[in-house]
């Protein structure tokens, strides 16, 4: 006999693509004291259909409620108050648990003396296909979080002010409230990318940081102020240039030969972030430059790496992408002596289009 009785909440709308893999891979976890609880917004496709194929296959274990709420967060409160489990999981209808999930975050409660759990997750592209996955995560990723129903008695539920970071918001509030978590070194989940905090990513920025700056200072493990500034203007960035792209010309058209001829220095993450950014403002990237040598040679998109002494006879503007050693790269550029060229950080680039987008 399991001794722990584990609620799991699925809330849907609409999700008739992609709810069946939610379904099944609760229903073949490697745990069986489950019961499951689907909260639906009502939804009008075929979503209740599916739901009830699986109720006698679940053999009583599986409940639904279909009704209008006020949006994800107030179904998954619905959940809660629903749960007779002592430990409750939230899984959204497009992601979905690995089969020994639900086993290995109760072994974990088990064995120390944590209220709330978690693991790493799978993250899922745009045709399913798994991308990277997270590893030794310092915040807990919200679909392979278990936490004591205990905790939400305690602490509240998911605060409704917030949209789309709201389960951010709550698990800062717990860290912030002394509830001991414990961390599982394996993934539990699959995360589609496909969800609302992608796609409604100006506000998520927005929403992330308002939460992180009231809990900053109360979790000094979690995060950082310059981490959060970096995150808010990332996701604002990205956002400027799919709705003002005129904007990010404006902003590099100030450099000389900029918009006709750009160099990205650091052909890392932001750096290829920055490209597509450019690209979708119609701008074009000529090379890419970056010191680390293995890089040479190699292509992203078509645009071809090269070592940093391509810059000493280029004539255009030079973006530096490399945070932690801009310093050092721009003195680097300026000890080149090009007078061709012109240079500046990609901070730089954020502030000013933002600061441009918030004058109207």
């Amino acid at each position: 006999m399991n001794p722990y009785k584990v609620s799991i909440i699925t809330v849907c709308l609409n999700s008739e693509a992609s709810i069946r893999r939610t379904i099944e891979s609760v229903l073949h976890q490697t745990y069986n004291n489950i019961e499951y609880l689907i909260i639906d917004g009502g939804s009008t496709d075929r979503t209740i259909e599916i739901i009830e194929e699986y109720q006698t296959i679940f053999e009583g274990h599986l409940q639904y409620i279909s009704e209008r709420d006020q949006g994800i967060y107030d179904a998954m409160n619905k959940g809660i108050l629903h749960a007779a489990g002592d430990v409750i999981g939230i899984i959204n209808s497009d992601d979905r648990y690995e089969p020994d999930a639900v086993e290995r975050a109760v072994k974990c409660f088990e064995e120390t003396d944590a209220e709330a759990v978690y693991g790493e997750i799978w993250l899922i592209g745009q045709h399913g296909e798994r991308e990277y996955h997270t590893w030794h995560s310092a915040f807990p990723p919200h679909p392979s979080t278990f936490i004591k129903r205990e905790v939400y008695q305690k602490c509240g539920m998911f605060d409704l002010k917030y949209h789309i970071a709201s389960d951010r918001e709550l698990l800062l509030r717990l860290i912030a409230g002394g509830i001991r978590f414990e961390h599982i070194d394996a993934i539990l989940a699959d995360f589609s990318k496909t969800g609302i905090s992608n796609t409604k990513s100006l506000e998520c920025a927005q929403e992330t940081y308002e939460i992180d700056l009231k809990y900053f200072g109360r979790c000094a493990d979690t995060f950082n102020r310059d981490a959060i500034e970096e995150k808010y203007e990332r996701a604002r960035f990205l956002y400027i240039s799919q709705t003002r792209s005129q904007i990010i010309r404006e902003t590099l058209g100030k450099y000389r030969h900029a918009l006709d001829s750009i160099a990205i220095f650091g052909a890392g993450n932001c750096g290829k972030e920055l490209m597509t950014v450019l690209e979708t403002c119609g701008i074009s990237v000529r090379l890419f430059a970056d010191n680390d040598e293995s890089k040479w040679g190699l292509e992203f998109h078509g645009i071809k790496i090269y070592s940093p002494e391509i810059l000493r006879d280029f004539d255009g503007h030079v973006v530096v992408t490399v945070t932690k050693y801009q310093q050092d790269l721009c003195r680097q550029l300026r000890n080149y002596g090009n007078p061709a060229l012109s240079w500046s950080t990609l901070g730089e680039m954020r502030q000013k289009a933002i600061r441009c987008y918030e004058r109207g």
